[in-house]
């Protein structure tokens, strides 16, 4: 943070486009920028599979996939953590569980969806990010809806304020907020006796200005231990996964994931309750790297919801 309020990650991004420019883009990063440009997304997966994660093993989480002219009160702009990654798209089917037993409309762009391209804009492809941002512009053009959310604070950023749209843009944790606020989402004790913490996403928090909106869904749990780690809302610490550094691995004594877990331990918690894809599985790699699987978890705050909601999926029958 600058003490006199220089906003200095454009100029950051800036001199990034320059590297680009001259191919000078780290080698582990380039797989993943050349992966976003042929498929759509940075794992290189086939994008006509974009839509199938709203129906796991455990049924249709309630979300709809939209065609070309169909409508839903919201759209919801998945990116491609949730598209893709089976962590992220259990948190994916948790969320549209939780919507739809509210009664909320919900629908998604499936295949027609490609990457938001929020980090290979801040990585400074500025090129790759406006042929991203034109198909989904397009898309998005081709449905009717009231609002857009999204449960990725990066594709939150690059929708609100690198898109241009003229449809409100909703992160899940703003939409979860006003379901209990409206007394639409009815939330129940969790009594397990553990202590949460709730890690402030950079994307939600530092530059989107949304720090109440998570607290107030915890404070709707009854009953919930919460504690603050010391660094926290806009004094947060960045879980270090943004920006394609997932597929980057960068030098440094120690993880920066790592650092923010001791930093959860340090403050008392057992369970990390975030609201980023990037987060949750930096923090995971983190949890399971320094020994402390048994002692700590970390979840997204649609999954904590869906566990106090009572709509998580049912468990498999017993061998026994």
């Amino acid at each position: 943070t600058c003490p006199v309020t220089i906003e200095y990650v454009d100029k950051i991004v800036d001199m990034r486009r320059t590297l680009v420019e001259e191919g000078r883009v780290p080698a582990a990063m380039q797989k993943a920028l050349a992966d976003v440009e042929k498929r759509g997304n940075p794992y290189g997966k086939m994008g006509r599979k974009r839509g199938e994660w709203v129906s796991g093993e455990e049924g249709d989480c309630g979300v709809r996939l939209l065609g070309k002219g169909d409508a839903a009160r919201n759209l919801w702009f998945t990116d491609s953590a949730t598209a893709f990654d089976p962590r992220i798209q259990e948190v994916g089917r948790a969320l549209g569980r939780v919507l739809a037993s509210t009664g909320e409309d919900v629908g998604t762009l499936g295949k027609d969806e490609v990457d938001s391209g929020h980090e290979a804009r801040r990585v400074g492809e500025e090129g790759l990010f406006e042929v991203l941002r034109d198909k989904n512009t397009e898309a998005l053009e081709g449905r009717d809806f009231e609002r857009v959310i999204t449960s990725d604070p990066h594709a939150l950023n690059a929708l609100r304020n690198d898109y241009g749209l003229d449809k409100p843009v909703l992160h899940h944790s703003q939409v979860l907020a006003e379901l209990v606020a409206s007394g639409k989402l009815a939330l129940k004790p969790l009594d397990d006796g553990r202590t949460y913490t709730f890690h402030d996403p950079c994307y939600l928090g530092r530059h989107n200005g949304e720090y109440d909106a998570p607290r107030t869904v915890l404070d709707a749990i009854p009953g919930l231990r919460k504690v603050e780690m010391e660094r926290s809302r806009e004094r947060s610490f960045c879980c270090g996964g943004g920006s394609l550094y997932l597929f980057h691995e960068s030098d440094g004594d120690e993880r920066m994931g790592v650092q923010r877990v001791g930093m959860a331990a340090d403050a008392g918690a057992q369970v990390i309750v975030t609201a980023c894809p990037f987060c949750l599985i930096n923090f995971e790699d983190a949890i399971k790297t320094t020994g402390r699987t048994d002692s700590m978890e970390v979840v997204d705050l649609a999954e904590l919801v869906a566990r106090s909601a009572g709509v998580t999926p049912p468990k498999e029958p017993s061998a026994d």
